[in-house]
C-alpha cells in the first residue's frame, strides 16, 4: 500500500520562505489559467468565451439602452426592487423575465446560441418575492420619509396607530383648548402650543422669560398641577404637566409603536424574502455577469478596442500600435506603440523572449511596461484591447517589479523588498508568465544594482525555452558598454524611448522633445538634469551637475573641479581676509589706556572693521 510521503525539515524551511516571500510578491494577475481555467481566458480556436458575448453586446441588433435601464440599479438586488416610480408594480411583476428578453428579444437568429448559457431565472419564485415586496412596501411614502415604510392595510394594528398618529394636529388643538380653560386669564397669553415629540410624549409650550431661564407662566398657582421644565429650544419652554402625563399614559409614544411594528413586518418579509434567495443570488449573479459583459462591450465600442486572439502556443506577445487604456483619456494625443515578444510569425530561433528598455527620464518608458501588462489582463478577462492587433500566448502569471511596498511594520529596507519582490517573481515564473521589471538595482550602490540585474538577465537567459517573457526598464547603461559579454545570444530584444534633441545642450527646455516612441537599438541619453530642470531644481544646480556628469562620463578626476572655488565664493573669501586684516591691524591696547575710552567706542572700532 502506498503512503504520502512526510517532508523533511529541508522542504518546510522552504515552503516557509516560500510563504515569506509571497506576503511581498507584487502580482497583479495569477489566473491559473492551467490547472483551473477562467470564464475570461476564452479566446482560444474553438471556444466561445467572453468575446463573441462582447461583440454581440456591441453590435446593432443588441438594444443597449434597454440593458441599461435594466442595470441602472445602485447594487444586484436593487434590480429586483429598486425601479424609479411609476409602474413599479407591473415592472416588478416581469423583473424575472425581463433581462432574458433583452438577451435572446433584442439579438437576431445568428446571436442567439452564444448566449444560450446564460442561465435561466426561476421566474415563479422572483415573481413570488415581487409581489410580497410590492405588496409590503409603500415606495413612495419610503422615498418620501427616507426610511422603508409599510403598505397602509397589510397590519390592521398598524393602520389603526398611523390613524392616532395623522389625526394628531387635530387633536392637539383641542389639548391646546382645554389647557387655556385651565390655566389663569393672565397666563393665557403665554401658553404657544401643545406638540407630541417622539420618545418625549406630549409638551406644553410657552414663552421663555430670558431673565430666569423658566416659562412666562410654569404652573405658579397653588391650585395648579406640577409643571416640569423638559427642554428649552429657542424662546419656547417646554414642559410636562399632570394632563400631558396622562396623555402619555392613554396613547403612549405613538411614533415608536408605528416604528417598532414596522420593523416587525419587515422582519417578517425578509425572512420570507431569504426563502427565496437561492433564486436572487442567481438572478443578481447572472444580472451581474450582463452588466460586466455589457461594460466591456460599451468599452470596446467606445474607444474603438479590438479583438484579441490568445494562443495555446508559448511566449507569444505580439502587440501593434497597442495604447494604455487609462493613459489616452488624460492626454490630448496618446502616442502608440508596439511590442514584439517571441513573434507570432516567427521561427523560434528568431524569437526575443525578453526586451530591455532604455531612455531619459519621462520618455514613457513606465507608461509602456504597464500598457503591455494591461493588455495581457484584459485579454484573459474577456475583454477587446486597446490595440489594433494583438497575439497573445496564454499567459498564468502577471509579475511585476514596479513600485516598491515599503511600511513601517517591515524590518526591511527598500532594496531589501525589492530584492524581495524579484526572487518572488523568479521562483514563481514559468515559460506563460509575464515579467515586469522597472528600474531594478537603483536602490544601492550603482556598481552592485548593475551587476545584480545583469546576473538576472544572464539567468533568464540561461532559462532558454523555459524563460518568462520579460520586460525591463534601466536607466544603467554600464550594462550597455560591453555588449558583447551582456548579449551572448539574440535572445534579447534593445529598446529605447525616442526623443529629439539640439546639439548645443541638454539642461534647455527648448532643445529637446519628446516623442514617446518605441524604436529599435539602445539608447545612452540620460537628461537627468533636464529632468531636473522640469520638476523645478534651481537652473545653477542644474548646470553644476551637468558638468560634474560629464567629467564622471569621461573618468576624470571631480576632486579638483569640486575644490575650485565659484566666483561668489571667492568674494566672500576675500570679504573674510580683508575684515581679518585690518582686526589684526587695530591696535586695542592704545585704545584700552585711554582714560575716555567707553564700551561704545570699542564697539564702534568693531563696527568700522565689520563694515569693510
Amino acid at each position: 500500500m502506498e503512503g504520502a510521503a512526510c517532508p523533511d525539515r529541508s522542504q518546510m524551511e522552504n515552503d516557509e520562505s516560500d510563504y515569506e516571500l509571497q506576503q511581498s510578491l507584487e502580482v497583479i494577475m495569477a489566473l491559473d489559467v492551467c490547472d483551473n481555467g477562467t470564464m475570461g481566458c476564452a479566446f482560444l480556436d474553438g471556444v466561445l468565451p467572453y468575446k463573441t458575448c462582447v461583440r454581440i453586446l456591441s453590435s446593432s441588433e443588441f438594444s443597449v439602452e434597454a440593458a441599461v435601464d435594466m442595470l441602472s440599479a445602485p447594487d444586484d438586488t436593487g434590480l429586483l426592487c429598486g425601479f424609479p416610480d411609476g409602474g413599479r408594480e407591473d415592472r416588478l411583476d416581469h423583473c424575472s423575465i425581463s433581462i432574458e428578453e433583452v438577451i435572446s428579444n433584442a439579438i437576431t437568429g445568428e446571436f442567439k446560441d452564444p448566449l444560450s448559457t446564460v442561465p435561466k431565472f426561476d421566474q415563479r419564485s422572483l415573481m413570488a418575492v415581487g409581489e410580497l415586496i410590492t405588496n409590503a412596501v409603500d415606495f413612495e411614502q419610503s422615498e418620501y420619509r427616507g426610511r422603508t415604510t409599510v403598505r397602509l392595510g397589510l397590519d390592521q394594528n398598524l393602520d389603526k396607530l398611523r390613524r392616532h398618529y395623522d389625526g394628531m394636529d387635530s387633536f392637539l388643538a383641542e389639548v391646546v383648548d382645554s389647557t387655556l380653560r385651565t390655566v389663569p386669564e393672565w397666563a393665557a397669553s403665554y401658553v404657544k402650543s401643545c406638540i407630541f415629540l417622539p420618545q418625549l410624549g406630549f409638551l406644553i409650550v410657552t414663552e421663555l422669560d430670558p431673565k430666569t431661564g423658566q416659562g412666562k407662566y410654569h404652573g405658579k398657582w397653588p391650585d395648579e398641577d406640577h409643571w416640569e421644565q423638559v427642554f428649552v429650544a429657542g424662546d419656547s419652554a417646554h414642559y410636562k404637566n399632570d394632563n400631558m402625563r396622562h396623555l402619555d399614559d392613554q396613547f403612549g409614544d405613538i411614533y415608536c409603536e408605528i416604528a417598532d411594528r414596522e420593523v416587525e413586518i419587515l422582519h417578517d418579509l425578509s425572512q420570507e424574502v431569504l426563502k427565496c434567495s437561492e433564486s436572487l443570488s442567481s438572478a443578481s449573479d447572472t444580472c451581474g455577469d450582463v452588466d460586466a459583459i455589457l461594460a466591456l462591450a460599451l468599452t470596446a465600442e467606445k474607444y474603438k478596442w479590438t479583438v484579441p486572439k490568445l494562443t495555446t502556443g508559448i511566449g507569444v506577445l505580439e502587440i501593434k500600435k497597442g495604447r494604455h487604456p487609462l493613459q489616452e483619456l488624460v492626454v490630448p494625443s496618446f502616442v502608440p506603440n508596439d511590442c514584439h515578444l517571441g513573434g507570432y510569425d516567427h521561427s523560434c530561433e528568431d524569437q526575443f523572449p525578453c526586451m530591455i528598455l532604455t531612455g531619459p527620464n519621462h520618455s514613457g518608458k513606465s507608461v509602456f511596461l504597464k500598457q503591455v501588462g494591461l493588455l495581457v489582463y484584459l485579454a484573459h478577462i474577456g475583454s477587446f484591447v486597446p490595440a489594433e492587433m494583438a497575439v497573445i500566448s496564454v499567459t498564468d502569471r502577471i509579475l511585476t517589479r514596479i513600485s516598491t511596498l515599503e511600511s513601517v511594520c517591515k524590518e526591511e529596507s527598500a532594496f531589501a523588498i525589492d530584492l524581495k519582490q524579484l526572487l518572488s517573481a523568479i521562483k514563481q515564473s514559468t515559460s506563460r508568465s509575464l515579467l515586469i521589471i522597472d528600474e531594478f538595482g537603483k536602490g544601492t550602490n550603482s556598481d552592485d544594482g548593475a551587476g545584480l540585474l545583469a546576473s538576472f538577465l544572464e539567468h533568464l537567459l540561461s532559462l532558454a525555452a523555459e524563460a518568462p517573457r520579460s520586460l525591463l526598464a534601466t536607466h544603467m547603461h554600464d550594462l550597455f558598454d560591453c555588449h558583447h559579454q551582456l548579449l551572448p545570444t539574440s535572445r534579447l530584444r534593445l529598446n529605447h524611448m525616442e526623443i529629439l534633441k539640439a546639439q548645443c545642450g541638454v539642461a534647455n527646455s527648448d532643445y529637446i522633445t519628446y516623442l514617446f516612441k518605441l524604436r529599435d537599438g539602445y539608447s545612452s541619453d540620460r537628461f537627468g538634469g533636464y529632468c531636473a530642470t522640469l520638476n523645478g531644481v534651481p537652473r545653477l544646480v542644474v548646470e553644476r551637475a551637468h558638468i560634474l556628469s560629464l567629467l564622471l562620463s569621461r573618468n576624470e578626476d571631480i576632486t579638483v573641479p569640486c575644490a575650485k572655488l565659484s566666483p561668489q565664493e571667492e568674494l566672500k573669501l576675500q570679504l573674510a581676509e580683508t575684515v581679518s586684516r585690518k582686526f589684526l591691524k587695530q591696535n586695542f591696547q592704545h585704545l584700552a589706556s585711554e582714560k575716555n575710552c567707553s564700551l561704545q567706542d570699542a564697539r564702534q572700532v568693531l563696527q568700522n572693521i565689520l563694515s569693510t
